[in-house]
């Protein structure tokens, strides 16, 4: 069994079979049908990969080029216009967009607002970048997209809202944080697409690749996937693949689709969940 979808298969039965459900609470989520989207969930969960493998389930299809799609949106693009999606057939954030094509000032708007630091103009992909480079010691190299002044222009809160980067012994280190985590539909995402953010990253630093962490505070799964995971997480996986990035990429903004190949993917069928808005 790869180790995505062992680590997964642990959540996902600890969450199902030890987890609280939040049917004493008004819910802010809904079906497409109107009906509250209630959830059992755990809180505290921390997921750990030593990187060895690609962390991608294979108990059931991730969409892997959508989540790579949004990871260039978010990071290389830097940007909360939704064109760039459009132009790729991506329909991650259909539910979210507002009527100007964009999800107001969240992640990759955050990503790419100007910031002013001693006397220069940087944004926050830019300045973790040159300070990985030029001060590895720190333990400084944090990203948030958690902006308080913010939040109310946000068509969406952030849930992955901060990450750290850490270098040590020239390995680069990556911990996610995540207030809240779809375990059925985002977090396989989620786990992937920072797999290859951390790859990129590392390519263009000259680091090598360090351990994956992600903290989960609150990681729930919605009534509507309970028994679809359930059936999703007995099945028997296959390995795991390789993910191919083109070598020749040493600026981070000059990533695109067409510099990652995952070979060797087998998957069981996609089953296919609702989404909860």
């Amino acid at each position: 069994m790869g180790i995505a979808d062992a680590v997964y298969k642990e959540l996902v039965t600890d969450i199902l079979d030890n987890g609280v459900w939040d049917t004493d609470h008004q819910v802010r989520t809904v079906w497409a049908d109107g009906t509250p989207a209630h959830t059992i969930s755990t809180i505290c969960r921390q997921l750990r990969f030593d990187n060895s493998e690609v962390p991608i389930l294979t108990t059931k299809r991730v969409a892997w080029k959508s989540a790579i799609h949004e990871l260039l949106w978010f990071y290389v693009k830097r940007t909360s216009d939704c064109a760039y999606l459009d132009e790729h057939s991506v329909k991650l954030w259909k539910e979210w967009t507002n009527e100007n094509n964009n999800i107001g000032k969240a992640y990759g708007y955050q990503l790419g607002k100007p910031i002013y630091i001693q006397g220069k103009i940087t944004n926050q992909v830019e300045r973790l970048l040159s300070e990985l480079k030029t001060n590895p010691a720190s333990r400084r190299h944090v990203i948030s997209l958690w902006n308080i002044d913010d939040l109310d222009q946000m068509e969406l809160y952030p849930c992955v809202w901060n990450n750290q980067w850490l270098v040590k012994q020239d390995q680069l280190h990556l911990v996610v944080n995540a207030r809240s985590n779809d375990i059925g539909l985002g977090n396989p995402l989620n786990v992937f697409q920072y797999y290859v953010l951390q790859r990129m990253i590392a390519q263009v630093t000259g680091y090598q690749l360090g351990t994956l962490t992600f903290n989960l505070n609150d990681a729930h799964i919605y009534e509507r996937h309970a028994q679809p995971l359930r059936e999703q997480i007995n099945r028997e996986p296959f390995p795991a693949p390789l993910l191919w990035i083109n070598p020749d990429v040493r600026r981070f903004d000059d990533f695109t689709i067409d510099d990652f190949k995952l070979i060797g993917y087998e998957y069981h069928p996609t089953i296919p969940l609702d989404i909860a808005i």
